[in-house]
């Protein structure tokens, strides 16, 4: 991370991520393919309303996850690897036991939770079913989480996307036995994506407690300060995360309001659509928290900003690369999901979003690894702005107020419109950071 060109540091952990990034959330393009295909429509919907849930729960992982790695990245290019040590084994602790909390009480709520959201009979019904069963297995698989940020800390992130492309291929595998085959409906997607991931945690927590690792579990000393200082430094993740579940609670009854069941079909649809961009927008801005905070310890900044000049390049290549492959065949990829007697209304609603939605592949991905720089260099109120911009003022204040303004093309254009001016204002903070006399002070010590 510290030595290597610059280029050849981007290609060994970025490329990496973004297969096992793509890999993992594969889980639910695949449950979602088999399901809106054998199981039918309100299924598929029933997914997309247990994904908020799903995301608040693991952006709390992810949070804590990105906050002690990049600590511990600083510890380690600073040479002071017992003080790594603690805080690694403090983080590993305190994710088991806050996650069994959270998920301890979500599920003696559930019922309660999509009473609220006004879910109709049989979607609250089989959204229940799928998070009832899924939700047993979060504590392994936010565990996992963490483990996965720390082996790429601990410079060897191949072990990173061997785990996932493994979780990824298990499930497929379940998905087709279980809910193709065997017919069980939708818990088998649930059961399939639990244990499947499972088994990210099952290989990766076997390389730590074999020893091959820089990392290793010791008696922990001293309070609770890094654990809140990794909570802070890692709240845009959670901020990213968590907002996008609130962002989707809010676009799935206005898309029931509006459209009814099948909007919310429609909208599932084109979640995967927009996953497909955040994946690897997501892979590579991770990827390069730690190689940013390392070299952050180390005071290589003209490494970070090549490695950052290179980072961009490619997610502006990405998202233009993206774009065009949905507008040019995107009655291709809807098929892949639909099935049945209802499928040419939905379709239709479908390509109606494609047609306004595209512009945001091109700027989502600059506004994430900008939020993952300002996360790496140890600046999470700068972070937090530009994440929950993104992920929830301006999504959830422009749905409020386009449709009034402009109808369904107003729900259409939400966020594409929420990207650009996020775009606008991770720009602006990216460049006053730039002229910030104490930051320029220290990258020329």
């Amino acid at each position: 991370m510290l030595t290597s060109k610059p280029l050849n540091v981007f290609f060994k952990y970025a490329i990496p991520a973004v297969f096992g990034l793509v890999a993992i959330s594969s889980a639910s393009i695949i449950d979602g393919y088999f399901v809106g295909n054998y199981v039918g429509p309100v299924a598929l919907a029933s997914l997309n309303m247990s994904y908020p849930i799903v995301t608040i729960i693991i952006g709390f992982a992810f949070m804590f996850a990105a906050g002690s790695s990049v600590i511990c990245a600083k510890l380690i290019g600073e040479k002071n690897v017992k003080e790594a040590n603690n805080i690694f084994t403090k983080a590993i602790i305190f994710i088991v036991l806050s996650s069994i909390l959270i998920v301890s009480i979500l599920l003696v709520n559930l019922d309660n939770i999509f009473t609220l959201f006004h879910a109709e009979n049989k979607l609250k019904e089989l959204t229940i079913e799928y998070l009832s069963i899924l939700l047993y297995f979060l504590p392994i698989v936010m565990t996992a989480i963490v483990l996965d940020y720390f082996v790429r800390v601990d410079e060897r992130p191949n072990l990173a996307f061997f785990a996932l492309f493994f979780s990824s291929v298990l499930n497929i595998i379940l998905d087709y036995y279980l809910i193709a085959i065997k017919g069980y409906g939708i818990s088998a997607a649930a059961y399939a994506t639990g244990i499947s991931q499972c088994f990210i945690f099952i290989i990766l927590i076997i390389y730590f407690l074999l020893g091959k690792s820089n990392f290793s579990f010791i008696a922990p000393y001293g309070g609770i300060n890094t654990i809140m200082k990794a909570i802070k430094n890692g709240s845009s993740e959670f901020v990213n995360e968590a907002s996008s579940g609130i962002t989707i609670i809010i676009f799935n009854y206005v898309m029931l309001k509006n459209f009814g069941t099948y909007g919310v079909t429609a909208f599932t649809v084109i979640g995967y659509f927009i996953m497909a961009s955040l994946v690897v927008n997501f892979a590579v801005a991770d990827s390069m928290q730690p190689v940013i905070s390392k070299n952050y310890g180390a005071l290589n900044f003209k490494r970070i900003e090549k490695i950052l000049k290179i980072a961009v390049t490619f997610l502006i290549l990405y998202g233009i690369i993206l774009a065009f492959i949905i507008l040019s065949y995107p009655n291709i990829l809807i098929e892949l999901f639909l099935e049945g007697e209802n499928k040419k209304v939905i379709e239709t609603l479908t390509l109606r979003f494609v047609f306004y939605i595209w512009p945001a592949f091109l700027f989502s991905g600059i506004c994430i690894l900008i939020t993952s720089y300002f996360t790496a260099l140890h600046r999470p109120m700068d972070s937090i702005i530009i994440a929950i911009s993104r992920s929830l003022i301006l999504p959830i204040s422009l749905i409020m107020i386009l449709p009034k303004l402009l109808g369904d093309i107003g729900i259409f254009i939400t966020i594409p419109l929420s990207e650009f001016i996020t775009f606008l204002i991770a720009s602006f903070l990216f460049i006053r950071l730039k002229s910030d006399k104490s930051f320029v002070k220290l990258t020329h010590n």
